[in-house]
């Protein structure tokens, strides 16, 4: 098959899939009923005509007297105008598509970190982890990822926050920057920083390196934390393809040739022991954005994690199946970059 047509195919199927995700989401939003729907827009304190007169224009605005498909048709439609509908959390109050420009960068920027992280940690571990098979090292990898296997993503959240927070007080814990520090700042408000929303790169802009570093510190543990959950997979995954990858006859052969083991690791070796790694770190680094929502709330980073369970704590339908459908639509996205990079390393998957 060509390349160009297993991408379309691909692309098919993902636009299948998101659209089958936002029926689910729309099914889940008024599972509760219209009541809970419309709660969202009506003011608590109205009372008497005025509420029935705005239940009443909320409701031919939304369908609501209409069949269900038909209120699925003009939900998606509005969904796909960027109207994901309207959230009420302690943090934020307003359209959703606000909420996600304010959060979602800050999530994007610990999923970058941790992706990195998870990158030039696993990799290396687990290629010297196959080389040097069923000694000290090797053994204590093992132990170690077995480890961080087994334990529940807060375990490792607050085992971080003990050692390098609580008895070492070299890393904050809390929060993107240093409330004292926030309060001097007319750029950094409510735990939201302008005009990138991005503190680490907001502080840039506005030169102030003290808040600069100040961010970099408070974003360490919170990515590190995420990295950590999720990086004993691919340390278990390329050290059973490397150790796979070492038996071949290739190898073998480059090894009789003389050629030098650093060679043979890391030019014959290791970049064919990479390919099943690429499809699990692609999964892996997707379903970072669902591990955010722990991590971000423990840390009380401002991002999509937090608002997530800002939305969930306070009954905020909008919230919730707007982050459930934004989460959802990433991880189709990254699924279909992946298939795409895989088809390109590997030509064998197109047929």
């Amino acid at each position: 098959m060509k390349l160009w047509l297993f991408i379309a195919k691909r692309i098919v199927f993902a636009f299948i899939a998101i659209i089958g995700l936002t029926f689910i989401v729309f099914i889940l939003l008024h599972t509760a009923g219209n009541n809970l729907l419309l709660s969202e827009y009506i003011n608590p304190r109205l009372t008497g005509p005025a509420r029935e007169q705005v239940i009443h224009e909320l409701t031919l605005k939304f369908h609501l007297n209409d069949p269900i498909y038909v209120q699925y048709f003009y939900w998606l439609v509005a969904i796909f105008s960027g109207d994901l509908g309207y959230t009420n959390t302690p943090i934020y109050s307003g359209p959703v598509s606000g909420a996600i420009a304010l959060f979602l960068p800050n999530t994007i920027l610990l999923t970058i970190i941790a992706s990195i992280l998870i990158w030039i940690i696993g990799v290396p571990i687990g290629v010297r982890s196959a080389v040097k098979r069923d000694s000290a090292f090797d053994q204590s990898v093992r132990v170690v990822s077995f480890a961080l296997y087994s334990m529940p993503i807060y375990l490792v959240a607050f085992l971080l926050i003990l050692v390098f927070g609580v008895y070492l007080k070299i890393l904050p814990f809390a929060f993107s920057l240093s409330p004292t520090l926030a309060s001097n700042l007319s750029w950094y408000v409510n735990g939201v920083s302008y005009p990138t929303h991005i503190v680490i790169i907001d502080a840039l802009i506005h030169g102030n390196l003290t808040a600069f570093a100040n961010a970099i510190l408070h974003a360490i543990l919170p990515a590190l934390t995420l990295a950590l959950s999720t990086i004993a997979g691919i340390m278990r995954i390329l050290r059973a393809s490397m150790l796979e990858v070492l038996d071949q006859d290739y190898v073998r052969l480059a090894r009789a040739k003389g050629v030098p083991e650093k060679v043979v690791i890391n030019l014959h070796a290791r970049r064919n022991a990479l390919i099943p790694v690429l499809t699990l770190y692609g999964y892996t680094v997707a379903s970072l954005l669902g591990g955010a929502v722990v991590i971000e709330d423990i840390f009380s980073y401002p991002g999509m994690g937090y608002w997530t369970t800002q939305a969930l704590l306070n009954n905020d339908v909008g919230g919730i199946m707007a982050s459930t459908l934004i989460f959802g639509i990433v991880f189709v996205i990254a699924s279909l970059l992946l298939d795409i990079i895989y088809a390109l390393i590997d030509p064998r998957i197109r047929y």
